[in-house]
């Protein structure tokens, strides 16, 4: 593998991802287990039926070691948990899939835009908590169903790059809205950034993420067009259902279930894409792009930790300032600087930290020696990935990049640890 140079300074924080956080104390109730602070049950409704949570019999009793050897650059390796080997990519068998691409390796799980097989992925979580796991299908501590908060492999952007929540703050399994407000451009080939008739541009806060009744992947967003930054417009959409997208039209206000539809911004329970680059598809795709405009203050410190006691008060009201003070935005300087939404998943968070030390969830890089390295046990993240039958399960820490010598700058292996729940 060549020198890893990344390009790029953003410092996202990983979606639990399940991802991929109370917002309103209201919203605090009827929540848990889950990768975005719900715990369905298949109704739709959030929570678990009946008092008592599922009981699962089924647990990680396998075990194995993947050993990547394939490190040409572009080549890709896939292993399948069911048979603990590696297995041809080309076919729909695989779980997991190791790519060494440019810049940076990506893992992938089999599903959505990355293959056509029922896997997603729950995580990256903090090893420290996954190890705690008995299996992947219950949270460890409410025993509450988690199978319904795998996500799969999809196109996203802005909303990846700089999320609108936090995930589990003080053990609180929910989402905590960080009211960032998102400028979304309808023509992400301009550098214009005034809106007008023929090119709308408007921004976006995502305020709070329950509804009433507590049940989780209810979106409310707030927006304006930044034509008219007095009149603002507030929904709350039902994007509760985790098979199915729902796309909103910022002009007309209205949602549909159809991706022909005139839409620019699409949601699933905490999930966010934008009628752009890999996400444009059907009839009327478009060319909208996004950019965050504001981040309110106080809610991340000096190191852009998150503050809890900013996220567990309801601050909708006090940023709402910050949607309609169109004249304090940051704002793209070129075309180029809006984000377009391209192929991702949970598996590939974007780094956080400073060079010449930059933290990739799985690995660090090291700019002075230019080597990757597996983070320790005891920072280490790791994931939970379904299987593409999707019956399967597998718990996967990175423990080693081995190098020929302490100088050298290209790895001759990656290994995996992998625990495994079979089929049941």
């Amino acid at each position: 593998m060549t020198q890893i140079i990344p390009l790029f300074k953003t410092k996202p924080k990983t979606l639990l991802m399940l991802i991929t956080t109370s917002i309103l104390t209201l919203s605090m109730t009827g929540c848990g287990g889950g990768s975005d602070g719900s715990s369905n049950d298949n109704t739709g409704n959030g929570g678990n039926s009946g008092n008592k949570p599922p009981v699962s019999t089924a647990s990680f009793s396998e075990t194995a070691t993947w050993q990547v050897t394939n490190l040409a650059l572009g080549s890709a390796t896939c292993y399948d948990f069911d048979a603990r080997a590696e297995s041809s990519c080309e076919e729909g068998k695989w779980d997991i899939k190791f790519e060494n691409a440019a810049r940076a390796p990506k893992l992938w799980s089999n599903s959505g835009d990355s293959g056509t097989g029922k896997g997603g992925v729950f995580g990256l979580i903090d090893w420290s908590d996954l190890s705690r796991y008995k299996n992947a299908t219950q949270d460890p501590d409410t025993g509450r169903d988690i199978t319904m908060h795998y996500n799969e492999d999809r196109s996203g952007g802005i909303f990846d790059v700089k999320p609108w929540f936090e995930y589990n703050l003080k053990g609180k399994h929910q989402l905590y809205p960080n009211n960032r407000v998102y400028l979304i451009t309808t023509d992400n080939s301009s550098a214009m950034t005034d809106s007008s008739v023929q090119q709308p541009i408007y921004t976006m806060q995502i305020i709070n993420y329950y509804n009433e009744a507590g049940a989780s992947g209810y979106p409310t967003i707030r927006w304006i067009d930044t034509a008219l930054p007095s009149k603002v417009q507030t929904k709350t959409i039902n994007a509760a259902n985790n098979d199915n997208w729902v796309y909103f039209d910022l002009k007309t206000g209205q949602s549909s279930s159809d991706r022909n539809s005139a839409w620019q911004i699409g949601f699933k329970r905490n999930d966010v894409i934008l009628n752009g680059g890999d996400s444009a598809i059907g009839a009327n795709k478009d060319k909208v792009g996004g950019y965050l405009a504001a981040t309110p203050a106080g809610y991340y410190d000096a190191q852009g930790e998150p503050v809890t006691s900013q996220f567990i008060t309801d601050g909708s009201a006090v940023t709402l300032s910050n949607l309609t003070s169109t004249a304090n935005y940051d704002k793209p300087l070129s075309a180029r600087s809006w984000v377009v939404d391209s192929k991702g998943s949970d598996l590939n968070p974007a780094y956080t930290g400073n060079f010449p030390t930059l933290d990739f969830g799985w690995y660090t890089y090291n700019g002075m020696t230019h080597q990757l390295n597996a983070k320790p046990v005891a920072t280490a993240q790791g994931a939970l990935i379904r299987s593409a039958e999707g019956n399967s399960y597998a718990r996967v820490r990175l423990n080693k990049i081995n190098y020929p010598n302490a100088t050298a700058t290209t790895p001759t292996s990656w290994e995996f640890k992998i625990d495994i729940q079979p089929a049941s």
